[in-house]
């Protein structure tokens, strides 16, 4: 799950280079290397396929309009990193500083790519190679 809070509700101008990405940056997601399935939004009901989205109880509720938020099921690391470090979903990690508040403390919990840890909790090292080599058969796959 990728879950971010922006400084502006998701449909202020600040917020429009981010959320203007999305539908596309999900498809290129559905067509990357190990993909498996995504949550989809049914755009008139305002609800997802796998399940009611709650806020974390750390985050005020004013600031609820706010997030933007994924969940998606990948084959491992290197692929999901592969497609969030490159394409549309890269420009928009690139942009993020100029419409959202960004978490610096990685854990089992919620990590980072710097930082990542398996499903048992245990620190787990990005394979760099591989992840080049996905990007670039991604690439290709065009």
């Amino acid at each position: 799950m990728t879950f971010g809070v922006l400084y502006e509700s998701r449909a202020h101008p600040r917020s429009q280079g981010f959320i203007d990405r999305i539908p596309a940056a999900l498809v290129q997601a559905e067509r990357s290397e190990g993909f498996i399935d995504r949550s989809y939004l049914d755009m008139e009901t305002g609800l997802h396929s796998w399940g009611e989205p709650v806020c974390p109880r750390f985050l005020p509720e004013e600031l609820h309009p706010n997030v933007a938020r994924t969940l998606s099921l990948w084959r491992n690391l290197e692929s999901v990193f592969a497609f969030s470090y490159a394409g549309l979903h890269g420009e928009a990690l690139a942009l993020r500083a100029e419409c959202s508040y960004t978490s610096r403390v990685p854990g089992p919990e919620a990590f980072n790519f710097r930082r990542s840890f398996d499903s048992h909790g245990n620190p787990k090292a990005l394979n760099r190679v591989l992840a080049k080599e996905i990007v670039s058969r991604n690439t290709r796959a065009k």
